[in-house]
């Protein structure tokens, strides 16, 4: 019989308990399990119904029938006569709804054999709603229902891989939709930008990824595409589908679309190298007129490098970013209608004031050796980030991160004064001397941002310092938050 402390137990957490007796294929339960599926299972021949497991949702069905099948034919040492099991699946309740439930139980083993199986089964499915809710809040843009502007870089970068296939990036905006909300007001803007996310839709299949990055500004992956020219024809499509004009109260304007595309792999290998050619894609169709589409070159590279290059910061917006880096860097991402170029300008302007050859951002992930090398600026001829910081050199400066007064941080003044490998791995790359302060979430270390010096050994200053953990904790509140959500949900947590 089921122990009565044991049903007491499971009664004030909510859970309906069940012993099966394997050699005698019975299975035992109290009433909660008929009441949380509203109906009686069968108590005999237990083994064919659960191997059938017609309540188990199809989408469920054959993990569940693997974890029985599994647990029917292992064998375990006399040492260990007790294994434990947890699943979760959606059961069908008679009510005509799949309900997630978390099945945790014990299989006892006699002689290697299993002879009995005891545990719980938990509804969990209001929790998983409410997961699900809060996973629909983080992906997906509110106005729109295409994915957000911090979601959507992540898809991009989890498609990208395989250089045999071709993918495409779109940056599409509207022409004159400024008019459009001064000349027939907001409420009409905010109808005209949902009227171009439904037609995104209808025109791009399921499998691309449609981000709506801020204002009027929208992107597009088109995923494995045999040609160009696929892309082309695409682009004019949706531009005859978008040239619309709109009236109200005596007011008209004429709306048309501009887009700029960068191709995968030919124009860059990451979601930031092609959102920068493809926007510079989308400034020379404005340029050529609007309501037209263009092919990144090298030669728009070359435009947008050299007046990258001569960007400069105005003195009075350094003694700011000195005086509140932590306000200044907010400010800097969320006036921005991209991210992801908001952080790409950041490094970019760290990088020059403070006269190092890298800046850069990593997300760790996958354990303690597999970084991700999520933005980066090289000033100079010196190589990637990507190419630098394999995972040699990730291990080397992660065994060197220390608390400090200014926050988690790695650093090395000199790195050829170093002593064995770490000297070597450092002198092989050319780094002479390097700072990074981590982005943490509690005890978990999820990330950095950090300097490399390839030209001489300096001692980092108390502004450097700041500088970094300043945009080490906007990257751990802000832009890491839905990384954080996809690396628990697979529960792969890092700890440093």
């Amino acid at each position: 019989m089921l122990s009565d402390l044991y049903k007491l137990a499971t009664a004030l957490n909510d859970m309906a308990v069940f012993e099966w007796d394997i050699p005698a294929d019975k299975l035992e339960y109290d009433e909660k399990l008929t009441l949380m599926l509203q109906h009686e299972l069968p108590r005999e021949n237990v083994k064919k119904h659960l191997l059938k497991a017609r309540l188990v949702h199809p989408e469920n069905r054959i993990e569940f029938q693997n974890q029985v099948d599994r647990m029917l034919t292992m064998k375990t040492q006399r040492s260990a006569p007790f294994q434990e099991f947890e699943l979760e699946f959606r059961v069908y309740t008679f009510n005509r709804y799949f309900a997630w439930v978390k099945m945790k139980y014990r299989a006892e083993f006699v002689d290697g054999v299993a002879v009995k199986v005891s545990g719980f089964l938990q509804n969990i499915d209001f929790v998983r709603q409410k997961e699900a809710q809060l996973k629909q809040v983080i992906e997906r843009d509110a106005m729109t229902g295409l994915y957000s502007k911090t979601h959507a870089p992540y898809l991009v970068n989890q498609s990208m891989g395989d250089k045999t296939k071709m993918h495409a990036l779109l940056v599409l905006d509207l022409d004159n939709f400024k008019s459009v909300n001064d000349k027939l007001g907001h409420l009409i803007g905010d109808a005209v930008i949902m009227d171009m996310a439904m037609n995104l839709k209808t025109t791009f299949r399921k499998t691309d990824i449609l981000g709506h990055i801020g204002g009027d500004e929208f992107m597009v992956m088109m995923k494995d595409i045999k040609t160009p020219e696929i892309v082309i024809n695409k682009c004019k499509q949706l531009r005859d589908i978008l040239r619309k004009v709109y009236q109200h109260e005596g007011e008209e304007v004429s709306v048309s679309a501009s887009i700029g595309i960068a191709l995968y792999p030919e124009h860059g290998k990451d979601y930031n190298i092609l959102f920068t050619r493809a926007d510079a894609a989308l400034a020379e169709s404005k340029r050529q007129g609007k309501d037209t589409e263009t092919i990144f070159s090298e030669g728009l590279e070359s435009a947008e490098k050299k007046a990258a290059d001569n960007a400069e910061l105005p003195s009075q917006n350094f003694r700011k970013m000195l005086s509140n880096p932590m306000e200044y860097i907010f400010q800097m991402v969320f006036n921005s209608k991209d991210t992801s170029l908001a952080v790409q300008l950041l490094l970019q302007i760290f990088a020059k004031y403070f006269k190092v050859h890298r800046a850069y951002v990593v997300w760790h992930i996958d354990g303690h050796y597999w970084p991700k090398i999520l933005f980066d600026y090289v000033r100079g001829d010196f190589k990637s980030t990507e190419v630098a910081h394999d995972p040699s050199l990730r291990l080397q400066i992660r065994k060197r991160y220390r608390n400090t007064k200014h926050g988690r941080f790695s650093e090395c003044s000199d790195t050829s004064k170093l002593v064995g490998r770490a000297q070597t791995e450092f002198a092989r790359r050319g780094i002479c001397s390097y700072i990074e302060c981590a982005v943490m979430d509690g005890e978990d270390f999820i990330g950095c941002v950090g300097f490399d010096d390839c030209k001489r050994a300096r001692t980092w200053s108390k502004e450097e310092h700041e500088i970094l953990f300043a945009f080490s904790e906007i990257m751990r509140r802000f832009l890491f938050g839905q990384i954080f959500f996809e690396m628990k949900k697979r529960n792969g947590r890092v700890i440093m």
